[in-house]
């Protein structure tokens, strides 16, 4: 009786340790897929934000370049009327 009760204890004792080693490894499992989740997440996020900067950047030259233009056409037309205000006043 006495070889049963210890292989019963080693058994028992067994189980606990298989028990608690599954638990640990579907927690391990769970925080590798969570944190996997996560990083798609992050990475579609920051692709976004990427994607969202860039769109801004180019709105933003566009902004500029049409201001530059505008400038210098009424810089142009500027030169244009002094010109013309000069060539009017020599005339008379």
């Amino acid at each position: 009786t006495r070889f049963f009760t210890q292989t019963t204890r080693f058994f028992n004792l067994r189980t606990r340790v298989l028990t608690l080693l599954t638990r640990f490894l579907t927690l391990r499992t769970r925080f590798f897929t969570l944190r996997s989740r996560f990083l798609t997440l992050w990475r579609r996020f920051f692709t976004l934000t990427t994607r969202f900067c860039n769109m801004r950047t180019m709105l933003l030259t566009l902004k500029t370049r049409f201001f530059t233009l505008r400038t210098m056409f009424f810089t142009t037309r500027t030169r244009f009327f002094t010109l013309r205000t000069r060539f009017l006043t020599l005339r008379t």
